[in-house]
């Protein structure tokens, strides 16, 4: 992923929304400037300064380099009609609609440096996924709730290898998560926290 701004259509779309609407998202508030936003993300905060034109983490790694794809993603956040709350209903990418046709090829959900790294090692990964703020789930051999923002919650499912299959991973969303992002952002918002949960 490559660290450079988000094109200038992003930060025109986030100027042109109220205050008032921007700080309805769950997890975003005003910082002490008065015109910047603070955003949490998994286990860290950030700051989105549409006059300044710029994104920095606030904690916990104010040095961070942050890439080109998670700078659009926490602006889209910020613009995205309010979805609602969880519905508590699970579905996969292939049920969102459009998704059987959006998720293929390069588009396909990154979820293999997970099973590189915790295939076999799945209480690595429940380690990490704590983290990160990660709750358990009950779904195959190793399942964790992430929460990248507070109401759109993503389920990553682990299987174990064993002697018949070797270890896969799957995706779960919340149906609401249709509601927040378009296709392409559900793409970059996995992209993005299989990033972090790979430690890169």
């Amino acid at each position: 992923m490559g660290c450079a701004s988000p094109n200038p259509f992003h930060w025109e779309d986030l100027a042109g929304r109220s205050v008032e609407k921007v700080l309805k998202q769950p997890g975003v508030r005003l910082s002490q400037d008065g015109h910047s936003y603070e955003v949490k993300f998994l286990n860290a905060l950030y700051l989105v300064d549409p006059l300044g034109r710029r994104i920095v983490e606030i904690n916990p790694n104010p040095v961070n380099l942050l890439s080109e794809e998670f700078q659009i993603l926490l602006i889209r956040y910020l613009v995205a009609d309010y979805g609602g709350p969880i519905t508590g209903k699970e579905i996969s990418e292939k049920d969102l609609q459009g998704g059987v046709t959006f998720f293929q090829g390069p588009h396909a959900l990154h979820v293999s440096p997970i099973v590189k790294k915790y295939g076999s090692d799945p209480d690595a990964f429940e380690n990490r996924g704590r983290e990160l703020g990660a709750v358990p789930s009950a779904h195959g051999d190793k399942g964790m709730t992430f929460f990248p923002f507070p109401e759109i919650p993503v389920t990553y499912v682990l299987w174990n290898e064993d002697d018949e299959f070797p270890a896969s991973a799957t995706i779960l969303f919340d149906k609401s998560i249709e509601k927040w992002l378009s296709l392409d952002m559900i793409f970059l918002v996995v992209l993005v926290v299989t990033e972090r949960i790979v430690g890169r």
